[in-house]
């Protein structure tokens, strides 16, 4: 495993087995995992987030394939899922220790959310989304990000292999974990 203080590359918003049409996690085979993690590689990525729509178990399967097959030195795989919340979208990353951490993916309609609830769930908000740049606005990110204390992120939103890494946050896990919510008790 890469050391938690480096700065790594990192996709944190992918949907690797939608783009190989695969519909259900026990369906992920050694190849799939393959194919993600060559993708990953070519781009020169340290890592992903498996973010299928609804189902974390995706990415729980391919990290448990990529340890079980591949080299841990490979790529960094977590584990995610991209919800609806109460009407608004929002990526959760569960990391280690029964940690999450929430962002709000294509922030496209942000002026209608200023003042929602969602931003005392979130921890992150994206900036940069290879799928939807053209309808964010990126000041008004800026301005939310700020107000609430939000990490910036720039993604893919890959629905297709070949455009995971189109843009990538550079950041460290321990960014990550020191922003993530705490398990409850």
């Amino acid at each position: 495993m890469k050391d938690n203080k480096n700065i790594l590359k990192l996709d944190l918003h992918t949907h690797c087995f939608e783009a190989m049409r695969i519909p259900l996690p026990h369906l992920v085979t050694k190849d799939s995992v393959a194919n993600i993690i060559a993708s990953v590689s070519a781009k020169g990525l340290d890592g992903i987030a498996i973010t299928e729509h609804g189902d974390p178990n995706f990415g729980f399967k391919a990290r448990e394939i990529a340890s079980t097959y591949f080299s841990d030195e490979t790529i960094i795989i977590i584990p995610g899922q991209e919800i609806y919340s109460h009407g608004i979208q929002i990526v959760e990353l569960y990391l280690p220790n029964d940690t999450v951490f929430r962002f709000l993916p294509h922030p496209i309609s942000i002026d209608r959310l200023d003042g929602d609830p969602v931003f005392n769930k979130i921890q992150g908000i994206e900036i940069d989304n290879y799928s939807h740049d053209r309808f964010i606005n990126k000041q008004k990110v800026r301005d939310v990000a700020q107000k609430h204390n939000l990490l910036l992120l720039s993604n893919s939103d890959a629905h297709d292999l070949a455009d995971i890494g189109g843009h990538y946050t550079e950041i460290s896990m321990d960014e990550l974990f020191s922003r993530a919510t705490p398990p409850a008790h």
